[in-house]
């Protein structure tokens, strides 16, 4: 998530895990993927579970444009702070003034239980991750459950999380965009090809199953590797 040479000051020292940054153990509790709904509802749902805060007035201009790039398309957003009238009037508000009628945007409220928080995810086609601040943990949930993510390389480590996290799903990569048209042009491509939606669905879970991801046991060696080079490097400094 912190490639070398990205320009963000640390005052400490970064050291790299090999891969990627995090592993991933799923909840005991999560439903099986489910079909795509687009196959039962004739229309794409977009979808994003992510904290509302990172949803800037950028990031909701962008789904917009998507969503007029694909006819009749829906997009789904959950978060706390919607069971406010006032926020979710200001949401619709936003999407209305990028031209997207409100009655296309579904807002939900938090779902406390973490089945049904998960089960949520058999709503939505696939998810778009908000930027520069991605997702993490919903990332994670919303591979898990089957769902595609498309995210954008920025220039810090909150940008690239969702980068460093689709990277270690073979196939993934394609899901990276570089620019916010390239953002753009790759969510309305996937929403046109519903022969790799259902493929993905299909098989995603257990792509991600056996990826590094959720490799526990290589993440936990390596990463006591890592302590025990920075504990030897602190030892070179006391003897210099």
């Amino acid at each position: 998530a912190d490639p070398p040479g990205l320009q963000q000051s640390y005052s400490e020292i970064l050291y790299y895990l090999p891969k990627c940054f995090l592993c991933y153990t799923p909840s005991d509790t999560a439903p099986d993927p489910s079909p795509l709904p687009f196959n039962s509802n004739g229309f794409i749902t977009f979808g994003s579970f992510n904290n509302i805060a990172k949803m800037t007035p950028l990031v909701l201009k962008t789904w917009a444009n998507i969503m007029l790039a694909v006819p009749n398309s829906r997009f789904l957003i959950k978060g706390k702070q919607f069971a406010s009238p006032k926020v979710r009037n200001k949401f619709w508000e936003i999407f209305k003034e990028n031209g997207v009628d409100c009655s296309r945007v579904d807002l939900m409220p938090l779902i406390a239980q973490t089945h049904d928080h998960l089960s949520a995810y058999s709503l939505m086609d696939f998810s778009l991750d908000p930027f520069p601040y991605a997702g993490t943990t919903t990332t994670c949930e919303a591979l898990w459950m089957g769902i595609p993510v498309i995210t954008l390389r920025g220039p810090c480590h909150a940008a690239n999380v969702g980068v460093s996290l689709l990277s270690q799903i073979e196939g993934h990569s394609r899901f990276i965009a570089d620019t916010v048209e390239d953002y753009i042009r790759i969510a309305v491509e996937l929403a046109l090809d519903i022969p790799l939606l259902t493929e993905v669905r299909q098989n995603l879970r257990g792509n991600m199953q056996k990826s590094y991801l959720c490799d526990y046991v290589s993440f936990t060696k390596n990463l006591e590797d890592t302590y025990t080079k920075i504990w030897r490097d602190w030892c070179e400094k006391q003897n210099q």
